[in-house]
């Protein structure tokens, strides 16, 4: 058996399939090239890289920013870039606001089959209302 390549001798070597029989070091051939294929599909994927400097004062701020927003900083900064092109808009902390618009959509469907006294229903809009000012980071009057 010829094989003109290294790195296949070598995964072969590893699999233990040299002394075995042609179907079981086909297999592994089959099997190497897969892998192979993959990574070079992986290593050869369009991507395109930006690298920016900022202060430490800049970056202290961007970091205060994202964790608000519980994001890391090249998250937030991404998603910031992003959405200022208009491609991506920037949604943090999106659980928080699907559980407001829960507390929304039940308020309003028992407010229309009048399933929860007028007390049970506002103490709901109040609920929705205070995490929402919580989200905003807003003081109540």
């Amino acid at each position: 058996m010829k094989i003109r390549s290294k790195a296949l001798y070598a995964y072969l070597l590893e699999a233990g399939v040299l002394n075995g029989t042609l179907e079981e070091i086909d297999r592994a051939k089959s099997e190497y090239r897969r892998i192979y294929k993959q990574q070079w599909k992986q290593r050869k994927r369009p991507r395109k890289e930006i690298r920016m400097e900022v202060t430490l004062k800049d970056f202290e701020v961007i970091k205060i920013q994202a964790a608000a927003l519980s994001l890391t900083p090249t998250s937030y900064a991404r998603t910031a870039v992003l959405s200022s092109i208009g491609s991506a808009q920037l949604m943090p902390n999106k659980k928080a606001l699907l559980k407001v618009l829960q507390l929304l959509s039940t308020a309003a469907i028992a407010s229309a089959k009048h399933t929860l006294s007028s007390w049970q229903l506002s103490e709901l809009l109040a609920k929705a209302e205070d995490m929402l000012l919580q989200y905003l980071n807003v003081k109540r009057d």
